[in-house]
């Protein structure tokens, strides 16, 4: 009788899951099996739009473990939903309380499978890194390799209206670093008077001097601002302009062109002294004001800062209102004036839909994506616009894409974490409360 329930409930889940890429096995059909896996059992593979999401049920389905040395589980023979034999090494796994792991995902183009690990740690570590793509029309343009620019200390606090210690950001940004983030922007030399949450840029740059293992742009409005984080030691600037009039005149009090024609003298101080310089574009499709942005003025704006020497232009949708019907064209505009390899995005997630315009940009064939510990930020201009994209989010993505970052998912959570409960509030990523409640629920068994 339960083997009958067990099978009726593969069933109802394969129905429900058309589209997994992973062997489905009952956590249920686990703990009634009493033999191993051998060649002649047969597991069904559906491998189409469900691919790239890299996700099945953390309680209906496990992970087999694929022999070792293996290069990959199957085989495409004929029909991509040809059954397939396969020899594995191991029974399925099965864990007290269920613990959930997106583990084990492979390149980009690779099967990718989640298991359920033995010390109830969270993983996304990859079974398969050598493997070539597989020609898929979702995922033939991503990028193997995502840089990750971590803005969590600066874009993420300087809407803080308590006062976060400087000791405290410092250790922020040291947790950060030894997640594996390869940039983290440490903060902004703007005046105080408009910014006081970043009124110790010059002590948060002293302290992080002989911090290796990632750069610390920090943001520079203008000539003022740049000459004082150069004397500072600041090693790595950043300007920031508009794809809108009125939020230029708003956020830095000036029009675009007057922006610009800062920045000219910015860039020119940043050439002679080879300081590696970023430029930043906010409401690349909408506005608080105006509404709507054409593509056409975030290319033009975009042209501007790459003609004046920014070696990567990240591209702000500022108050989160862009889905990817509006990134695409924007994207496709500013691609044709900038290398893609030059440019960057950068989302808030407003309306939820941060993570699919990140998708649908890596497909447009972008490399680096900004993102917030946690999900802080907002900007103090900008009424009604939400955090950033949470890191955690993105890496756990990612992950799920086979996308390499080089990030501990884990010790990002921890630093997470670190600095919502001195902030005392939860978490903004989703991945990270969820993992929570996992261990939780674990711990309680």
């Amino acid at each position: 009788m339960l083997a009958a329930k067990t099978s009726c409930k593969l069933s109802s889940l394969r129905s429900f899951l058309p589209h997994t890429s992973v062997p489905i096995a009952s956590s249920l059909e686990a703990l009634v099996s009493t033999r191993l896996l051998s060649a002649s059992d047969d597991i069904a593979w559906k491998p189409t739009f469900g691919e790239f999401i890299g996700e099945v049920s953390e309680i209906e389905t496990e992970n087999v473990v694929p022999k070792q040395g293996s290069h990959s589980p199957f085989h495409q023979l004929g029909d991509k939903n040809s059954r397939q034999s396969l020899v594995w090494e191991g029974q399925i796994m099965s864990l007290p309380g269920g613990h959930f792991s997106n583990q084990a995902l492979g390149v980009v183009g690779t099967r990718r499978y989640t298991s359920f690990t033995p010390d109830r740690h969270f993983s996304s570590q990859s079974y398969d890194n050598g493997t070539t793509r597989l020609a898929h029309k979702f995922l033939s343009a991503i990028p193997r390799y995502v840089k990750i620019v971590e803005v969590g200390p600066r874009d993420g606090l300087q809407n803080e209206k308590e006062i976060v210690p400087t000791t405290v950001k410092v250790k922020l940004i040291e947790m950060l670093v030894s997640s594996g983030l390869p940039i983290v922007e440490a903060t902004s030399f703007v005046s105080p008077k408009w910014v006081p949450q970043l009124a110790d840029a010059k002590d948060i740059i002293a302290a992080i001097q002989c911090l290796e293992g990632a750069r610390f742009p920090v943001l520079t409005p203008n000539l003022k601002g740049f000459e004082a984080a150069v004397a500072a030691g600041a090693k790595e600037v950043a300007i920031f302009a508009a794809a809108s009039e009125s939020f230029s005149k708003s956020n830095i009090n000036c029009s675009i062109e007057e922006s610009l024609a800062r920045y000219h003298d910015v860039a020119l101080a940043a050439r002679k002294l080879s300081i590696p310089l970023r430029g930043y574009i906010s409401c690349v499709v909408g506005c608080p004001v105006e509404g709507a942005v054409p593509p056409s003025k975030v290319a033009y704006v975009a042209k501007e800062l790459f003609d004046m020497g920014c070696s990567e232009i990240s591209l702000g949708d500022t108050i989160g209102v862009g889905t990817p019907g509006t990134i695409v064209p924007m994207l496709e505009s500013v691609i044709d004036v900038v290398p893609v390899e030059k440019l960057a995005v950068h989302f808030h997630d407003t309306y939820g839909q941060a993570l699919s315009n990140i998708l649908a940009s890596l497909q447009m064939g972008i490399s680096t994506v900004d993102s917030s510990v946690s999900g802080l930020g907002g900007c103090p201009y900008a009424k009604g616009a939400s955090g950033n994209v949470a890191t955690e989010d993105v890496v756990y993505m990612l992950n799920g894409l086979g996308v390499e970052t080089n990030v501990d998912l884990q010790k990002v959570i921890l630093a997470g974490d670190f600095i919502c409960k001195h902030l005392g509030r939860s978490s903004g990523s989703k991945t990270a409360i969820a993992l929570s409640r996992t261990a939780i629920r674990a711990s309680k068994l």
